[in-house]
């Protein structure tokens, strides 16, 4: 399904069928566990992974420039450690805002639905507040390595 009918078509998720279900077995008013609850989170984990890989990447170096492995110095090597680390953070904020405004939409129609029931939507405000959370957490680990990056030179 492209993303465009994700955030645009919020009625694909029902369909005529007497029984609720679709051609594999899965309630269709299950919001919870549809994919409308599995693209942003996805979208979200790829953002996490393209941060760590950045802020992997920038300690490795920092590290190679101070074993002398990579001739640079000091100084540049701690600016270009530092630059990867913010913009890996900025990354990891920038991907939590639209998540969040995502999953906050997804919890207010299923809150809306009839046959949403209430448990599927703190199911879905648990998981938004965990990844939140855990995004939050990360970005302040972020910025207390590059605070010590900073006194180390």
């Amino acid at each position: 399904m492209p993303m465009s009918d994700f955030l645009e078509n919020e009625e694909l998720l029902f369909t005529n069928n007497t029984n609720n279900t679709n051609s594999h077995g899965i309630i269709e008013n299950d919001l919870a566990y549809s994919e409308k609850m599995y693209i942003p989170e996805t979208l979200l984990i790829g953002w996490f992974n393209l941060s760590a890989i950045i802020t992997t990447c920038s300690l490795i170096f920092y590290n190679m420039a101070r074993k002398g492995s990579v001739k640079v110095h000091p100084y540049l090597a701690k600016m270009i450690s530092i630059g990867l680390i913010l913009v890996s953070t900025f990354y990891m904020v920038f991907s939590l805002l639209p998540y969040y405004r995502r999953m906050q939409n997804l919890a207010i129609k299923c809150d809306k639905m009839k046959k949403c029931p209430y448990e599927q939507v703190e199911h879905i405000n648990n998981l938004k507040n965990t990844y939140l959370w855990f995004g939050s957490f990360t970005c302040i680990i972020q910025i207390i390595v590059t605070y010590l990056i900073i006194v180390t030179v």
